[in-house]
Parts: structure tokens; sequence; C-alpha cells
């Protein structure tokens, strides 16, 4: 799927799931979950995210910037002696190596990263900042599951898992996903599901 189509996905979850809570926990669980909803792409050089951090978007570029990054949290770790800066730089280094659709798109690939949300929000009561990236990257996993080629659900192992039922990548049918989303979301904003 694209990245608007996960944002959507990620967002729909979202609000859904914050339906009658006061509007600054839904935006802060909004707002996460359509960051969460875009770290698994991160293995990908024209994911959305690496859009932003890239200057040069191919794969040769990506790996030398997440295994540099990685490097980097690697030495921070070691001299300041902070968990969150080991995890990050293992994470790097695996995104740095992984092809697309593989480590962070694995159960492994997402209890790391949701180890890291945890110990950066969590310990400073941000529990809606957690939960919403979690929500938002399973969604991420789930919609990516349904895609032909599948993620690798089970990293390091080299087997693609697919649904039967599979949605190619700017389809129409993704299209359409998306138009039922955004409609589905501006209902649910201005209260039109609300009971």
């Amino acid at each position: 799927m694209t990245g608007k189509t996960h944002v959507a996905i990620g967002i729909a979850t979202a609000l859904t799931i914050s339906l009658k809570q006061p509007v600054e926990s839904q935006l802060v669980l909004v707002i996460s979950s359509a960051i969460g909803s875009l770290v698994p792409d991160l293995d990908h050089p024209k994911g959305k995210l690496n859009q932003k951090l890239l200057l040069i978007k191919n794969n040769l570029y990506r790996a030398l910037f997440y295994l540099s990054l990685g490097g980097i949290f690697m030495y921070l770790y070691f001299s300041k002696e902070m968990k969150p800066f080991l995890l990050l730089g293992i994470v790097s280094l695996f995104i740095g190596i992984s092809n697309h659709r593989g480590f962070t798109h694995s159960i492994i690939g997402f209890l790391a990263f949701a180890s890291i949300a945890r110990i950066c929000t969590l310990d400073y009561g941000l529990s809606s900042v957690y939960f919403g990236f979690t929500i938002g990257y399973l969604s991420h996993l789930i919609a990516d599951f349904f895609n032909p080629k599948g993620i690798r659900l089970f990293y390091p192992l080299n087997v693609n898992v697919s649904s039967p039922i599979t949605i190619n990548t700017n389809s129409k049918t993704e299209k359409i996903i998306f138009l039922l989303l955004s409609i589905y979301c501006i209902c649910l904003l201005f209260g039109i599901f609300y009971l």
C-alpha cells in the first residue's frame, strides 16, 4: 500500500478507538498513529519518512544512512550508557541491512520499535503516544499482509506471509479503500458516527 493509505488506515483506527475521548487525547493518538503507520517503511528508500530524511533516495544511500545512524547511537550508548541509544542503534543497523518488508515488517521489528516507543514515552506519562504508535505500526503490518508480495513476519526467516485475498499497491481497489477511509474519518471528526 502507498504511504497515504497507511496513514489513512492508522488515522481511522486511532479515531475509532478514541471515540468519546477529549479532543486533546484524540489528537495525540491520531498523530502518533499516523507516524507509527509510516515507520515500517523506513526500510524503503522512497518511503514517506525517508523522503524527508534521505538526501538521495536509493537503497545504497539508505543503507549507509541507517548504518551510520546505528553507529552514532551505539557510540552514544557506550559513552552515556542509556538503554534507548542501544535499542535505537540496533534497530538502525537492522534497517540498514534489511530489504523492504523485511525486519521492519516482522514481529521482531515491531517488538523492537514498540520497546523504543515504550521507553521514550511511558516513563514520561505519554501512554497515548505509545498506544497510538503501536496502533499505527500494527495497522501498517496488517495492511501489507494483504499485498501479493506479503511480509517477512518471521524475519530473519526468508518466508513471506500474505493473505489469500490480495490488494496491489496503488491499484483501483487501494484507491477506493483510501477514499472510503477518508470519508469515514471525516464522518468521525464531525461526529456522525458518535452514539
